[in-house]
């Protein structure tokens, strides 16, 4: 796979609750929209900084497609997250440890990056 049929995939899967996702479909997709956002970010800062001290036209454009896509690519990552937590065995709800403060974040790390158990898909 490739960051583009990942990418696809990361969209094309984006209402499936179900099912599992392989490390490699999670990664792809989460570099994917890394990438649009850090250019939809750079650019929202450079319309910023660099043409006039007032908020212009294109920084207004900026900030709701930055918004926007923000808004946008929400839910297809909370199911991406769902189905790679299928993937290793455990339960949907084991997103909610980001909302533990830092320990959560260096858990779900951890979850994400374990090797997927084979017949362990938990509903």
């Amino acid at each position: 796979m490739e960051l583009k049929n990942g990418f696809k995939l990361f969209w094309a899967r984006a209402l499936d609750w179900h099912g599992t996702s392989s490390r490699r479909e999670f990664w792809w997709g989460v570099l994917g929209n890394s990438l649009i956002m850090l250019v939809l970010l750079a650019l929202l800062v450079i319309s910023l900084t660099c043409f006039t001290p007032q908020i212009n036209t294109f920084s207004i454009i900026m900030i709701v497609l930055f918004a926007l896509f923000c808004i946008v690519e929400l839910l297809p990552s909370i199911t991406l997250i769902i189905r790679r937590m299928h993937d290793i065995g455990r339960s949907g709800f084991f997103i909610f440890v980001l909302f533990i403060p830092v320990i959560g974040y260096i858990w779900y790390i951890y979850l994400v990056t374990r090797r997927g158990v084979p017949d362990k898909f938990v509903k």
